[in-house]
């Protein structure tokens, strides 16, 4: 098994009152990336970027994925987007592994369940009963049918996509690392987490 990763950097800071995307917004001295990448166990390579260029990004170093889709079409773009880009066949993976660019609680650790005996489904996490669909690892033959599911007029969630496909839901035990960050209020709440802990 071969796993790359896939950050979702996509999401516009304008709720944070932002004027770069989210995954660039400071939190106690570093981007909210950085605590994201910090989070990619060991031996997951490569890690794409799901962001367009000149978004600023670039000195990350990372393989930008930008959505093929115009607007701000979601996450799932952004996994079609690494699904055609050539670079997963590429590097022979598997599997990838997919997160949110703005979720700075997730380690190693948290998302190593995840990539323990995985089998033909998507494994997603889930945390005191609720799923997280925007952290999974996907196989890679699971995300076939990914472009005709967008090219179709209905909602394009990546938990409708997982009920078509079937998942296979992994708690995490322990607070809650899914938290992300959109708002003002956010950013202050992970600001007194990091601080106290």
């Amino acid at each position: 098994m071969r796993i790359a990763a896939l950050i979702l950097a996509g999401g516009r800071g304008s709720r944070l009152g932002a004027s770069v995307p989210k995954p660039l917004v400071a939190l106690r001295g570093r981007m909210l990336l950085d605590h994201v990448l910090d989070a990619i166990p060991a031996g997951v390579r490569p890690t794409l970027l799901n962001a367009g260029e000149g978004t600023g990004f670039e000195p990350f170093g990372l393989p930008l994925v930008p959505d093929a889709r115009p607007g701000f079409p979601g996450p799932l773009a952004g996994i079609e987007a690494a699904a055609r880009s050539g670079l997963l066949e590429a590097a022979d993976a598997t599997h990838l592994l997919v997160l949110p660019g703005d979720t700075p609680f997730l380690s190693s650790a948290v998302l190593r369940p995840l990539l323990e005996a995985p089998g033909g489904l998507p494994r997603v996490a889930r945390h005191a009963g609720r799923l997280q669909p925007a952290v999974a690892l996907w196989p890679v033959e699971s995300l076939a049918g990914l472009s005709a599911f967008l090219d179709a007029p209905e909602k394009h969630a990546i938990r409708l996509y997982l009920d078509r496909t079937g998942f296979e839901a992994v708690e995490i035990e322990g607070d809650d690392p899914f938290f992300n960050v959109n708002t003002p209020a956010d950013l202050a709440d992970a600001e007194r987490r990091l601080a106290s802990g």
